[in-house]
C-alpha cells in the first residue's frame, strides 16, 4: 500500500511537472521568437467530460480524445501548408 501511494504521488508530481514545462515552453516560445509564425495544433477542451491524466484507462474517451486531435489539426492544415511551402 505505502508503495502504491508513492508511485501515485510521484505519477502525479510527473504530471504537473509536464503541464508547466509545456506552458513554459510556449511563452518562452513567444518570447524569443515572436517574429516567427507559428501554429498550436492542439486545441484545448475545458469540458470536464474531456479531463484526463496519465492514468486514464477509458478507451472510450481516450479515442474520442484522438477524434479531436484529428479534428483539430485538419481544422488547421491548410495553414501549416502555407508555413511549409
Amino acid at each position: 500500500m505505502r508503495f502504491a501511494k508513492k508511485y501515485l504521488i510521484s505519477l502525479q508530481l510527473l504530471q504537473k511537472t509536464l503541464e508547466i514545462n509545456t506552458q513554459s515552453m510556449d511563452q518562452l516560445r513567444q518570447v524569443l521568437f515572436h517574429d516567427v509564425p507559428t501554429i498550436r495544433i492542439s486545441d484545448s477542451y475545458v469540458s470536464p467530460e474531456m479531463a484526463t491524466d496519465l492514468l486514464e484507462h477509458d478507451l472510450n474517451k481516450l479515442g474520442l480524445l484522438f477524434q479531436r486531435g484529428r479534428e483539430s489539426f485538419a481544422s488547421r492544415e491548410l495553414q501549416l501548408r502555407e508555413y511549409l511551402i
